[in-house]
């Protein structure tokens, strides 16, 4: 018989929008969200399916090495982590890419990613990709391009979760504390292995 404790984490992408909600923290299967400023209705993703298809399957690649089961079909009431792809942020500068808790509590949380501001496949993959590892793994910009973390565009034509120590940077592109811990630097391959570990 299978280990029932040994299951891989659940990640929804939700490319159709929905009713969501506030609350004191997180709960994704029942779109609850600390973001969210009230009831609200989230629009669907504006993109067409090529596009969709396209981010899917490099956040697919992205995370493969990872023991994370990818959906596009709601889970709920299982337990999940969700990404719901909408058009533009209701709260902000329309410019904003995407939002995610800043808790440091990784549990069944919510990121929130805005196609409006993003015009290609490849960038609104990267931001997810962003997101989601700050979101459960505790991650931080850092300084190497190759890496999914990092801000720059178009310096890479592939990326990945690198498996060496990089320095963690500010908005200026200056070494920082990473975020919740204080290190100075990180590895985001070991992190996000650590973070979402295959079954022994």
């Amino acid at each position: 018989m299978p280990d029932a404790a040994c299951q891989p984490a659940t990640l929804f992408l939700n490319r159709g929008g929905g009713e969501y909600d506030t609350g004191t923290v997180d709960d994704a299967a029942a779109n609850i969200s600390v973001l969210i400023d009230g009831p609200r209705h989230l629009d669907p993703y504006p993109h067409d399916d090529q596009t969709w298809n396209s981010t899917v399957s490099c956040i697919r690649r992205g995370l493969a090495p990872f023991a994370i089961d990818i959906v596009e079909t709601d889970p709920s009431p299982a337990p999940h982590v969700e990404i719901v792809f909408t058009t533009t942020y209701w709260a902000g500068d329309p410019g904003t890419t995407e939002i995610v808790p800043d808790s440091c509590l990784p549990a069944f949380q919510l990121e929130f990613v805005f196609g409006d501001a993003l015009p290609t496949d490849v960038r609104a993959c990267q931001r997810a990709l962003i997101g989601f590892a700050e979101m459960t793994a505790q991650l931080s910009i850092g300084d190497n391009c190759l890496d999914f973390l990092n801000n720059q565009v178009d310096c890479a034509p592939e990326r990945s979760f690198v498996d060496e120590e990089v320095d963690c940077v500010d908005a200026l592109v200056q070494p920082t504390a990473c975020r919740c811990g204080g290190a100075s630097t990180q590895n985001t391959f070991q992190t996000m292995r650590a973070a979402f570990p295959a079954c022994p």
